[in-house]
């Protein structure tokens, strides 16, 4: 039952962008399958019936967000900010409390393969529904006031041009990418460059980053050097058709990529020159501004501001933390597992940088599975050298030792 209702949680929040697409009223299906994740996680702890590996990491951890995220709100109640805008700022990162839930359902490299395959399946799964819409629209066959009308609840999408728009959780194109790529399945090369595509034409240059940044450094690590190159390639033809080739085919495209641009630059200069020594010591505050805005895309910028350099140093955890399991494992280099969730984990902190998105569910979920995920992996559970065999030749193998030491 438990397993039944995080793989049900992992798929919405790999395919449901903010959540609001399911949202009837102020309720939402997020809402209630996180209360449900924390109502299993209090019996399955008052009650163990299996292992709890991981939790007190997890209890630890959201001790500590807890500890930096409510000083946030004194400090911003100290300052006067709004309280309504500043518990909606604190309910964005509030899905840490599920991080025991997490480390509970991950109790085994066979559960951390399962979670893999989920994630590839909502990846591409996102790819072919963003291309069959896309078609529909640019055909005509479906009408574009249609989709926005459906799509457009909650501010989940945005339109790039006429036709072309991004949604919140196309996150998960990048990161089904690399894990598509690190697992070298059937037909690897085909769903990576399908959903590469389906990555390319959302325009987004965060997106292509970060998985760039992910895919190739991976490759590099796995010394892949013949996937290294057309990798390259491929990445050098989807920037070239992003910043040059559409935007010169729709002035809606490069107008839109400027005032991203422009809007970001601002925000910096803006807290460059407005920083003070209380900004670094405790933060401004949970309900402060930033060039009167409430929130802004670099989360780590955000963080500072917000939170103080105890803030900023807290959203690190979680990468420092994956840091460090990923180099305890033994054959970390050729496993294909441990090389999914940690570039996975690299690229959600670097397209955090353009867009805010590890401190919400949305990215952060997938973070905090692979935290334990490579947490498991660094235990060696599973003997590198007898990875793959059946258990059957195991036993057998059993045999032959023993008899040989009786001979």
């Amino acid at each position: 039952m438990m397993r039944a209702l995080f793989t049900i949680s992992l798929l919405e929040l790999f395919i449901g962008g903010g959540g609001r697409l399911t949202a009837v009223g102020p309720v939402s299906l997020r809402m209630l399958l996180f209360s449900a994740c924390l109502a299993a996680t209090l019996v399955a702890i008052l009650f163990p019936r299996r292992r709890t590996d991981g939790v007190l990491l997890a209890m630890l951890l959201v001790l500590i967000y807890l500890l930096v995220h409510v000083f946030g709100l004194l400090i911003g109640a100290i300052e006067g900010a709004d309280a309504s805008q500043m518990l909606t700022e604190f309910q964005q990162s509030l899905y840490w409390l599920a991080a025991p839930f997490f480390a509970l359902m991950v109790q085994s490299e066979e559960d951390a393969r399962r979670y893999a395959s989920l994630v590839q399946v909502a990846g591409i799964g996102l790819a072919c529904g963003y291309l069959v819409i896309l078609v529909s629209l640019v055909s005509g066959v479906i009408p574009v006031s249609l989709v926005r009308t459906v799509l457009a609840r909650g501010h989940e999408i945005s339109f790039r041009s006429s036709e072309f728009f991004i949604y919140k959780g196309f996150l998960y194109l990048g990161i089904a990418i690399i894990f598509i790529v690190a697992s070298r399945g059937k037909f690897w090369a085909l769903l990576a460059t399908l959903v590469a595509l389906a990555m390319a034409l959302t325009f987004t240059r965060g997106f292509i980053i970060s998985t760039s940044a992910g895919v190739l450094i991976m490759l590099c690590v796995q010394r892949r050097w013949r996937v290294a190159a057309p990798a390259i390639l491929l990445v050098a033809a989807a920037t070239f058709v992003v910043w040059i080739y559409l935007p010169s085919l729709d002035s809606t495209v490069l107008a839109n990529r400027d005032l991203s641009t422009n809007q970001r630059v601002e925000d910096m200069t803006y807290m460059f020159y407005h920083a003070r020594a209380k900004t670094f010591l405790v933060g401004e505050g949970y309900g402060s501004l930033i060039n009167n805005r409430s929130n802004i895309e670099n989360t780590f910028l955000w963080a500072l501001w917000k939170l103080g350099t105890v803030g900023l140093i807290f959203w690190t955890i979680p990468l420092s933390l994956c840091v460090y399991y990923y180099t305890k494992i033994s054959n970390a280099r050729s496993n294909p597992l441990a090389n999914a969730y940690f570039f996975g984990t690299v690229a959600v902190y670097v397209q955090t940088a353009t867009n805010p998105l590890l401190n919400n569910p949305i990215g952060l979920s997938f973070v905090m599975l692979s935290i334990f995920s490579l947490r498991i992996l660094s235990r060696g559970e599973q003997n590198p050298a007898v990875s793959g065999r059946t258990t059957a030749d195991i036993r057998q193998s059993i045999k032959d030792n023993n008899s040989s030491q009786r001979s």
